[in-house]
C-alpha cells in the first residue's frame, strides 16, 4: 500500500521549512568545485540511497572533526546518508571497467549550487567513507585524496525494471547494508542530479568527489508514512554499528532510481589544497 499522500506532503514541507539558505554556509559546500572533470563515467547505473537522523554526538564518531551541522534537511535532524550505485560498465580515467559497484557515506551540509531546492538531489555532504569492488576505481579515489575502500565481496541486487515496489539493496560484508523499497513516484521526476562529497584527511586537505546525471527517475519512501521500506544496518560492535546507535536504523527518507543511462564521477585533480572553512 503506497504511502498516504497528506502525510507525504507534510514530510517534504517540513524539509522545506528546516532547510537554509545555502548561501549562509558558503566555504567547501556551496557548489560543486568548478577544477573537477569527470574522470569516471559510468552507464547502466542503478542508484539507491537512504538518510538515516542521528544526532550531532553520534556523527563525532565518523568525524576526526566534525562538519558544521546548522543546515539540516528532510526535519530537524543531521542525516547520515548512504549512497549506493552499480552499473553495467565505465571507464576510470579512460581506461574500461565491467560491472562496478560504488558506496558513498557522508552527512549533507549544504545544497550543490545557490538557488538549489533543499532535495537529495542537490545535496552537498561531507564524505566519511567510499567503498569500492573495482580495484582501478579504488585506486583513482585514493591517488585523489579520497578514502577509496577495497571491497570484492561488496554486493549490489535490484528489483526488474518496472517493477513496483522499486527494490535496491547494498551488501558490504562485515560493513554495512543499505535496502529501499518504495512504490510513490518522486514529484519532481525526470530531475537532475549534482550532489557534491567532501572528504577533509586528517592533515588538513579538503578533496571533492562529485555526482552528476542529467535524467533521472526515482520513486521515494518515508517510512513513517507507511507502505515502504528504508533501512540502514551494520553488524554488532563494528564502526558504522556505533555511529547508527544499533544494528539497524530506520531511515527518515529512502529513493531509489529506474535504471540510469549515464552517471558522470568526478574527481579532484591531483594537486590538492588545504581549506579551513570547516
Amino acid at each position: 500500500m503506497p504511502p498516504r499522500p497528506q502525510a507525504v506532503i507534510a514530510l517534504m514541507l517540513a524539509s522545506l521549512a528546516f532547510a537554509g539558505p545555502a548561501g549562509a554556509h558558503g566555504g567547501a559546500h556551496s557548489a560543486l568545485p568548478q577544477s573537477a572533470h569527470a574522470a569516471v563515467k559510468l552507464r547502466g547505473c542503478w542508484m539507491t540511497v537512504a538518510y538515516v537522523p542521528r544526532p550531532a554526538d553520534a556523527l563525532r564518531r565518523a568525524f576526526p572533526r566534525l562538519p558544521d551541522l546548522a543546515q539540516t534537511f528532510y526535519g530537524p535532524d543531521p542525516l547520515l546518508g548512504v549512497w549506493a550505485v552499480s552499473c553495467a560498465r565505465g571507464r576510470v580515467a579512460g581506461r574500461r571497467v565491467g560491472r562496478i559497484v560504488l558506496s558513498l557515506i557522508g552527512v549533507p551540509v549544504a545544497l550543490s549550487a545557490p538557488g538549489a531546492p533543499p532535495l537529495a538531489n542537490f545535496l552537498a555532504h561531507a564524505l566519511t567513507r567510499a567503498d569500492t569492488d573495482s580495484r582501478v576505481l579504488a585506486a583513482a579515489m585514493r591517488r585523489a585524496g579520497l578514502p577509496g575502500r577495497l571491497g570484492r565481496a561488496m554486493g549490489y541486487r535490484h528489483s526488474r525494471p518496472g517493477v513496483v515496489p522499486s527494490s535496491g539493496a547494498l551488501d558490504v560484508p562485515g560493513a554495512y547494508r543499505l535496502e529501499v523499497s518504495a512504490s510513490a513516484p518522486d514529484p519532481t521526476n525526470p530531475h537532475r542530479h549534482s550532489n557534491g562529497f567532501t572528504y577533509r584527511g586528517r592533515r588538513g586537505q579538503v578533496d571533492r568527489l562529485g555526482l552528476a546525471t542529467a535524467t533521472a527517475f526515482d520513486r521515494f519512501c518515508f517510512p513513517t508514512a507507511g507502505g515502504c521500506n528504508a533501512t540502514v544496518a551494520a553488524p554488532p560492535g563494528s564502526a558504522l554499528a556505533e555511529v547508527l546507535g544499533g544494528t539497524s536504523t530506520q531511515a527518515r527518507v529512502g529513493f531509489d532510481h529506474a535504471k540510469l543511462a549515464r552517471l558522470d564521477v568526478s574527481l579532484p585533480p591531483l594537486e590538492r589544497k588545504t581549506d579551513r572553512t570547516w
